[in-house]
């Protein structure tokens, strides 16, 4: 079971699937961490899962305190930006790691960055 937030645009299938190869492999939890430090995406083996309570209170931060502290195994995928701000969308546009497609709208919509 995989739960994602909507405000990572950066969010694919490519995610999703080393979620899943993780979960397959035995973890307990997988989670994938945005620059401001509060998890986009957490999977867990099933949502009858004892871990699915901890989950849902978990996209505020914490995340990895509360995992710990239950003896928890861990899988990580890789670290994506929220868009949520104007700052956002600044930082998303010239980060090499986005979407190409994504960060060349943002580039066309931002009057400072059209010249990169």
């Amino acid at each position: 079971m995989l739960f994602a937030a909507a405000d990572v645009p950066g969010l694919d299938s490519r995610a999703a699937q080393a979620a899943l190869e993780d979960l397959a492999s035995g973890v307990d939890v997988v989670v994938g961490v945005t620059h401001d430090a509060r998890p986009y995406l957490i999977g867990v083996p099933d949502i009858d899962s004892e871990v699915t309570e901890l989950v849902e209170g978990s996209f505020g931060g914490g995340v990895l305190a509360a995992f710990a502290e239950r003896g928890l195994t861990l899988g990580m995928v890789r670290h994506e930006r929220r868009l949520a701000t104007a700052a956002d969308a600044r930082a998303l546009a010239i980060d090499p790691a986005a979407p190409p497609d994504l960060a060349a709208l943002l580039r066309e919509r931002s009057p400072e960055l059209r010249e990169r």
